[in-house]
């Protein structure tokens, strides 16, 4: 089990490696040196490239990231990459989708976009 009890407060933010080409990722590791950044968040919007269809999962670049944090002196702080749902869930389940209250279904895109209470039964509540 992993040691809690951290020697000082941790700083950090979010950080979303995969928005950004695998040869800069050296570089943000050297910025946050400087920074005194010691935590980074990882994965908060990254469902999509963790699973690029209903069945493949690729967690390699994942990995890296954990890998190149932990080289650096740094902690990860792994996120729940339900932030945002991929392309190919909006578009085989639509009900994931929110809708306003005027019960008009939202388009993929834009962010937060999956409807909280959606139910398999594709009825959508709220």
């Amino acid at each position: 089990m992993a040691n809690l009890n951290f020697p000082k407060m941790m700083y950090g933010g979010d950080y979303n490696p995969e928005q950004w080409p695998k040869e800069i990722w050296d570089e943000d590791m050297r910025l946050f040196q400087l920074a005194g950044i010691d935590i980074a968040t990882i994965g908060v919007f990254s469902w999509a490239p963790l699973q690029p269809d209903e069945i493949t999962y690729d967690f390699g670049w994942l990995d890296e990231v954990m890998d190149k944090l932990a080289q650096n002196g740094m902690k990860a702080c792994l996120a729940t990459s339900t932030a945002a749902v991929p392309a190919w869930m909006a578009k085989r389940y639509p009900d994931v989708l929110r809708k306003t209250s005027d019960g008009m279904m939202r388009k993929f895109g834009g962010g937060i976009i999956f409807a909280r209470t959606a139910r398999p039964s594709g009825i959508i509540r709220g």
